[in-house]
């Protein structure tokens, strides 16, 4: 049984990048494989991903005690097989929701270390368009020394039948992985 862990970011419960997760999870979990999914950017304000401090002489940003990524997603990362990260596009890059916890990974990099990687996103423009995020993603898996086993970038997103196809090409890895 492979252990997945699943990280979203957009904040859209029917979006496009959401359903290309929701496919992958489909298909993993037919496979019984054991799945853990976090969606980042459909938490409320009772669960931020870090505190702007008032009052903290030489630190600006902390970390809630209430903190979901410390207690519940970074544990399940490092149990991890594999790591599936899937956003929409923003401005030529990752949506700043999974961004938070991308960089909370820093402090457990040398643990997460030669674990394997999906990369998905979806985006209402072209291929070209995610070339950014294409060489990003590239850096990371290499920083963190992650095998890539597929990428998804639906582009055209918001075209319903394209987004289909994109979908059930998600379904199909997440079916294939054992």
């Amino acid at each position: 049984m492979t252990k997945v862990v699943i990280l979203t970011g957009s904040p859209h419960f029917n979006g496009a990048s959401n359903k290309l997760a929701d496919k992958f999870e489909k298909g993993i979990r037919e496979t019984e494989n054991k799945v853990y999914r976090y969606d980042a950017g459909l938490q409320d304000k009772s669960a931020p991903h870090f505190l702007q401090l008032e009052h903290a002489p030489g630190m600006e940003v902390g970390i809630p005690d209430n903190d979901i990524v410390e207690k519940e997603v970074i544990p399940k990362l490092l149990e991890a097989d594999i790591v599936v990260l899937v956003s929409s596009l923003y401005y030529f890059g990752l949506n700043a929701q999974l961004k938070a916890v991308i960089d909370r990974f820093y402090d457990y990099n040398h643990e997460l270390k030669d674990k394997k990687m999906v990369f998905m996103m979806a985006e209402y423009g072209t291929q070209k368009d995610m070339d950014a995020v294409k060489l990003h993603i590239h850096k990371l898996s290499d920083d963190m020394r992650w095998q890539i086993i597929d990428e998804i970038y639906a582009d055209d997103s918001w075209n319903d039948q394209k987004l289909e196809k994109f979908a059930q090409k998600a379904y199909e890895l997440g079916r294939s992985i054992k």
